[in-house]
């Protein structure tokens, strides 16, 4: 006797809920009752860690656009409960009504359903639906109750954790020194006045890469910015829910959420995350050194000496050549200037000031400090990525004789894919924190003097933009004179003054 051609749905949402519904289980149960009704199950649809509550499910998706055009091979569908199919009383009976269209047999088999069955009734099929619905929305309760409950002792409660941060096996989130400079360095870079574009640069130069082993983006620096939990501020439930079909508002936020200060370990100072935040206010209307694609290194500190309105960075076209210049705002009498032209005389004055030959002993003795200080942080990272590495090459070892053993399952070769992604990022970054830090000697430092208006005015760095902000009060332009404004400490000797009439 010809078998009877069937599909079967199975669905799985998570450990914490399986309630003997494993895809093995199900499997049994479904082929146990093919094999007793001399049927043959010739395709299986498995949705995998997927809620019954909405239909945002890749291979729920694919079994009814198999249906509905003509490409599924069978005219009955198995599933081992309802409640596998939906968890969802509307959704249940619209795909009812589908079946029924498309003259699909649907069969529930610890529930009694078989919809070509003579004694087959809508309503007991609509009462178990509600049953599932109402059974989840309990369930949805329950598990809700028992995360706030964990949430007031700060753990950690699924999903992934914040880059930076490890998860103990207790629950509680840790400090990841592989990844937390990447937190620190961007809180550096951009409280020293670095934009986006210019972090990103830096984080792709120290081999940084996200938690997935992908380069950062704008939002992911925002995200990263804005996260209370790196300062040390424990948050949970604090975006509103999904709606019924999965769709989920980042931006919409509960006004009440549990938030607990000092309820996981900082990366960052509160001061630091409130400087952040407060700049990031402040850059919303302040003018800044980044104009496109161009840098103007003194944006944000010129402006007209008689109305005080800002100067910007702005290309000048003229004979068919393009020029850069700072441009003023205003309609007083004063004019634009050249931009290489303003650069090389403020950091060349600044130049002069800072290595005057009665600080020479001062800033050797200050940046060999801060070298030093450096050393002692590269060879910790060092440390911990080497360990960190040979950890993962040892683990990756123990996976691949599973493999040789063959014991190739999803959970195993998912994990050496990770592994092998955070491998990759890990070795980069070793080669790049390897490279030696020298001490600054005589011929170093004139180098450093040599080099300092270039540098100034061409490299987007956080100590440049920090040594600006520090010394650089302001530079006023007037009608025929162009002041500069030096921050306190700043000593200014007599050459200087005679060179530049200050």
């Amino acid at each position: 006797m010809k078998k009877t051609k069937v599909a079967a749905y199975i669905r799985y949402s998570s450990h914490a809920q399986d309630d003997g519904n494993s895809v093995a289980a199900q499997i049994s149960c479904i082929t146990e009752y093919a094999e007793r009704h001399n049927m043959e199950v010739i395709e299986f649809y498995i949705d995998m860690a997927k809620t019954g509550r909405n239909t945002k499910r890749s291979d729920y998706q694919r079994l009814i656009d198999d249906i509905t055009t003509g490409q599924v091979q069978a005219n009955t569908v198995i599933v081992r409960a309802l409640d596998r199919l939906h968890r969802n009383t509307k959704n249940g009976l619209i795909d009812v009504d589908v079946f029924e269209k498309y003259r699909i047999r649907l069969i529930a088999v610890t529930d009694g359903i078989d919809t070509a069955d003579g004694n087959y009734s809508k309503f007991a099929l609509t009462i178990k639906f509600a049953a599932a619905e109402d059974y989840s929305n309990l369930l949805s309760k329950n598990t809700r109750a028992a995360l706030l409950e964990c949430a007031k002792d700060c753990k950690h409660l699924g999903g992934t954790p914040p880059i930076g941060y490890y998860v103990t096996p207790e629950g509680y989130y840790e400090i990841d020194e592989t990844k937390a400079p990447i937190i620190r360095d961007i809180y550096r870079f951009y409280l020293s006045g670095m934009g986006y574009d210019d972090i990103l640069t830096h984080l792709k130069k120290s081999g940084y890469k996200t938690n997935y082993g992908n380069d950062f983006s704008k939002s992911a620096i925002n995200a990263i910015l804005t996260n209370p939990k790196y300062m040390g501020t424990y948050i949970y439930d604090k975006t509103c829910p999904k709606d019924s079909e999965g769709k989920r508002n980042s931006h919409a936020k509960k006004d009440k959420y549990v938030e607990i200060p000092n309820g996981m370990p900082a990366i960052i100072s509160e001061a630091d995350f409130n400087k952040v935040k407060e700049k990031m206010s402040q850059n919303a209307t302040k003018h800044t050194s980044r104009n496109g694609k161009q840098y103007y290194p003194l944006n944000g500190k010129i402006y007209c000496a008689e109305c005080g309105k800002p100067f910007s960075g702005n290309i000048n076209n003229s004979n068919g050549r393009k020029y850069l210049q700072y441009r003023r705002s205003c309609k007083c009498n004063v004019k634009s200037i050249r931009l290489e032209q303003l650069n090389r005389a403020v950091f060349y004055a600044l130049q002069q000031c800072l290595f005057s030959p009665e600080n020479k002993e001062r800033i050797v003795k200050h940046i060999n400090a801060k070298l030093n200080v450096q050393k002692s942080l590269q060879t910790e990272e060092i440390i911990t990525l080497t360990n960190r590495t040979n950890g993962l090459e040892n683990a990756q070892n123990r996976l691949s004789t599973c493999l040789e053993e063959g014991k190739a399952t999803k959970t195993i070769l998912d994990k050496m894919q990770k592994n092998e992604t955070e491998l990759s990022s890990l070795k980069e970054q070793l080669v790049i924190k390897s490279k030696q830090i020298t001490t600054v000697d005589d011929e170093t430092y004139e180098k450093l003097i040599q080099q300092f208006v270039q540098y100034m005015s061409d490299v987007k760095s956080p100590e440049a933009f920090s040594l600006k902000d520090k010394t650089i009060s302001g530079i006023s332009i007037g009608e025929n004179s162009v002041t500069i404004h030096f921050g306190n400490g700043v000593t200014v000797d007599e050459d200087t003054i005679k060179f530049f009439n200050i």
